[in-house]
């Protein structure tokens, strides 16, 4: 079994090649009524060492056997549909990821994409959105959910395992200063700012699971950015075939627990409020919120 320590360095420097942060202007966040939040899509999910090494032990790394022969590294859906950048055989028992169609005329905002596009995908940052919203209800604003999502500025052809062009598409998101998207456009309901919510460390390896959300607060009226922040744990809760197991229950869970810490941290730094209140129904939301598919 090879070691990963090195990938705490990596995890440090892209921390750092993120663009600095933006504290909004107190009044500007005293006259917030109004938010409509809106999920980022997500890159799949990192997981080292390969899971190829539990799912098919014949393929377990070996420095004397040339396995590139034999594997891929692609995109595919993990059961309950967590999607995994990793090596895949031809005669592998997981699905390829394959981008559903969906007619023109559901896509109707220039700039966003319908949340039905993902179809059955768990992803991440829809569950991080609806956590957004419930905590932004709770502290007293209205807050809109979306049933589209912001799609990362990737070149055509590029939604591949190779995760370095999805981390370099994260950093050009959340670095842009004007947003390209017309969110005036977005139903009829007057919005006071637009809230956009991505994810940056994205994975586990060995028995760490480190998440890093992404918050950019917009001014829809002049597209401009006026708040951003970056927040991120390291939580060690398992290895990753103890996490993806039973449709990745433990996974989502963790998302869900710790992103909703996370989140609270980055609405907290954007002078937006967040009280915590519990469900009627006696469970916690961040528990609700892990039940969720991809569909706001």
């Amino acid at each position: 079994m090879k070691h990963y320590g090195v990938l705490l360095i990596v995890l440090a420097a892209l921390s750092g090649c993120l663009a600095p942060p933006i504290k909004p202007p107190v009044a500007k966040a005293v006259d917030m009524h109004t938010v409509l939040v809106i999920p980022v899509e997500a890159p799949p999910l990192e997981v080292r060492p390969d899971l190829i090494e539990s799912r098919l032990p014949i393929y377990r790394q070996n420095d004397t056997v040339p396995f590139d022969f034999f594997l891929e590294r692609k995109i595919y859906r993990n059961p309950g549909g967590v999607l995994i950048a990793g090596l895949v055989s031809h005669d592998d028992v997981v699905p390829e990821a394959v981008a559903r169609q969906v007619p023109a005329a559901v896509s109707s905002i220039p700039g966003l994409e319908p949340a039905e596009a993902l179809g059955e995908n768990w992803v991440p940052t829809f569950v991080l959105a609806r956590e957004a919203v419930s905590q932004l209800m709770s502290g007293g604003l209205e807050a809109v959910s979306a049933e589209h999502y912001y799609p990362l500025p990737l070149a055509p052809g590029d939604r591949t395992a190779n995760l370095a062009l999805w981390h370099g598409a994260i950093r050009d998101w959340y670095k842009q200063d004007m947003s390209p998207v017309d969110y005036r456009l977005y139903g009829p309901e007057r919005i006071d700012a637009v809230l956009e919510v991505g994810i940056g460390t994205y994975r586990i390896f060995e028995t760490q699971a480190p998440l890093q959300v992404l918050v950019k607060l917009i001014d829809p009226a002049s597209r401009k950015v006026i708040g951003r922040t970056a927040v991120e744990a390291f939580p060690v809760e398992g290895t990753a075939p103890t996490l993806l197991a039973d449709e990745a229950k433990k996974f989502k869970q963790l998302v869900s627990t710790v992103g909703a810490k996370l989140i609270r941290q980055g609405l907290s730094d954007l002078r937006l409020p967040a009280t915590r209140g519990a469900r009627q129904d006696g469970r916690s939301i961040e528990t609700a919120v892990a039940e969720g598919t991809s569909t706001l």
